[in-house]
């Protein structure tokens, strides 16, 4: 390439870098004039408050009526409800005017509970709940909640668990939550004849488990026992329908993928047998 034809290239590209400049300088200043106006209506709304934050404002939840008071409403920024009292004094409304949402007014206490204490518990919702909760709260707007519920959704945590007969001998820690554990040297072991049964944090639908057993002291604990135990799933462990599986006779000293009869959905899983069962490791594969 010749110099004039190098000096047009450089020109070219000092152009396009002039461009893309300008653009980001257009949207940079766009960017400050919609802050500049978020600002004006988070203050236009804090003076608000302040004068008239303990009015009640009446919310028609699908034909039920919850009050609360103005300041409670918007303490939570980015709601729906903030959105709406932002409006309103745009077009010199009153904010306390009744809002109406064609929504179900079932998990709405849920919500009127957050914004009173900013807190939220969401242990033993079953999946049914956390469906709605999390339906309701990216329509109002509650990131936090949205955002923890999904996090939850996607993870099989094992919260407890119970078994008919005690722990064998020193073997294994009987903690549940070490179950999460691949290297195979913690765990469960029990004497027979056995029924552990482990509570799952929420429902959660799925059709296969990876299951491993205890390999932390080959010395008094045979890794094969526990082979052919029988599987159930529960609900409210109480109803436990029929078998939808069994333990591999070689699960015992490396993982194995165990696909169940029927695609399940449990808060509770059970294991039965007439002999002694070691766990290292056990895996809920989510659908």
């Amino acid at each position: 390439m010749d110099a004039e034809g190098l000096k047009g290239d450089l020109k070219g590209l000092k152009d396009r870098l002039n461009a893309i400049e300008d653009d980001f300088n257009v949207k940079l200043a766009d960017v400050e004039k919609k802050n500049e106006k978020y600002a004006d209506i988070d203050k236009r709304i804090a003076d608000y408050i302040s004068v008239n934050g303990k009015n009640l404002v009446c919310l028609n939840i699908g034909g039920k009526v919850f009050k609360t008071r103005l300041s409670t409403l918007l303490s939570e920024k980015d709601t729906f409800f903030y959105y709406i009292a932002a409006q309103r004094l745009e077009n010199n409304q009153k904010v306390e005017e009744e809002m109406f949402f064609d929504r179900s007014y079932a998990c709405f206490d849920f919500f009127m509970d957050y914004l009173r204490t900013k807190r939220f518990c969401l242990l033993n919702k079953t999946k049914g709940d956390l469906d709605e909760l999390q339906s309701d709260s990216l329509y109002y707007g509650f990131s936090v909640i949205s955002d923890q519920i999904e996090e939850l959704m996607k993870e099989v945590v094992f919260v407890s668990m119970e078994g008919s007969s005690a722990k064998y001998s020193n073997c294994g820690d009987h903690n549940v939550k070490d179950l999460h554990d691949k290297n195979l040297n913690k765990g469960i072991t029990v004497q027979s004849p056995y029924t552990l049964i482990i509570e799952f944090n929420m429902q959660h639908t799925f059709k296969e488990i990876e299951v491993g057993g205890f390999n932390g002291n080959t010395n008094s604990f045979a890794v094969s026992n526990g082979s052919n135990t029988k599987i159930y799933v529960s609900n409210d462990k109480v109803n436990w329908g029929s078998q939808v599986g069994t333990l591999p006779s070689d699960y015992g000293n490396k993982i194995q993928k165990v696909t169940l009869t029927s695609l399940c959905t449990a808060k509770y899983i059970k294991f039965q047998n007439t002999t002694y069962l070691g766990m290292g490791y056990l895996n809920i594969i989510r659908q």
